[in-house]
């Protein structure tokens, strides 16, 4: 991955690229069109886009090949990282996850989590305990996904909604919730809740 960080206006056009790809709307082997043409879609200079495409070439998005352009590369099933240390939860979050057509990954240390959202491009939703095992773990994991990856989607799952008081208030504050105990039906609205955000930002 590339260390270079971008900013907002770069960053926004990578998420927007990359989130296409992993949902399958720019389709494995498609041709993207020429970076001079991107760049003008996209309303960025030609050079923010050289570094775009650089990037998603560096994470195994798309390849470059000399004299015949960039094209996507196949990429895995969009996934859904599982926070959650109640093995019952994990257990029917990633069976509804599955059926909605993500592949779910757990974990429950919180190095063990970010490690996978630095390392797999495909993660495209988080559903989070808070209190994992305790509510000062979860909130700090929280915290850090936020503030490192805020385009990212995350659910908060709780059975005492007053946990999230510290966040209030904060650009840490998690946009959706689901409070425990809750419904198979609330989970899947949830993943296509959160399809739906990132189609209104991506067309934005």
């Amino acid at each position: 991955m590339l260390s270079k960080r971008f900013g907002p206006r770069t960053q926004h056009v990578y998420d927007v690229l990359r989130n296409r790809i992993v949902r399958g709307e720019l389709a494995a082997g498609a041709k993207l069109p020429p970076h001079l043409e991107l760049a003008a879609d996209y309303g960025v200079a030609p050079l923010t886009m050289r570094q775009v495409l650089a990037r998603l070439e560096a994470e195994g998005f798309v390849s470059r090949e000399q004299g015949r352009g960039t094209f996507v590369r196949r990429q895995a099933t969009p996934a859904v990282l599982i926070a959650e240390d109640d093995a019952a939860m994990r257990s029917v979050l990633e069976e509804y996850i599955r059926r909605a057509g993500y592949r779910p990954i757990t974990a429950t240390v919180p190095a063990d989590l970010l490690a996978h959202l630095t390392h797999d491009p495909s993660i495209a939703l988080i559903f989070s305990d808070v209190r994992m095992p305790d509510q000062a773990t979860g909130l700090a994991f929280i915290r850090s996904v936020r503030r490192r990856w805020p385009d990212l989607p995350l659910v908060a799952l709780t059975g005492y909604p007053d946990d999230l008081s510290g966040l209030h208030g904060t650009p840490e504050c998690p946009v959706l919730m689901l409070t425990k105990p809750f419904w198979p039906h609330q989970i899947e609205e949830t993943l296509r809740l959160a399809r739906r955000a990132a189609s209104r930002m991506d067309n934005s």
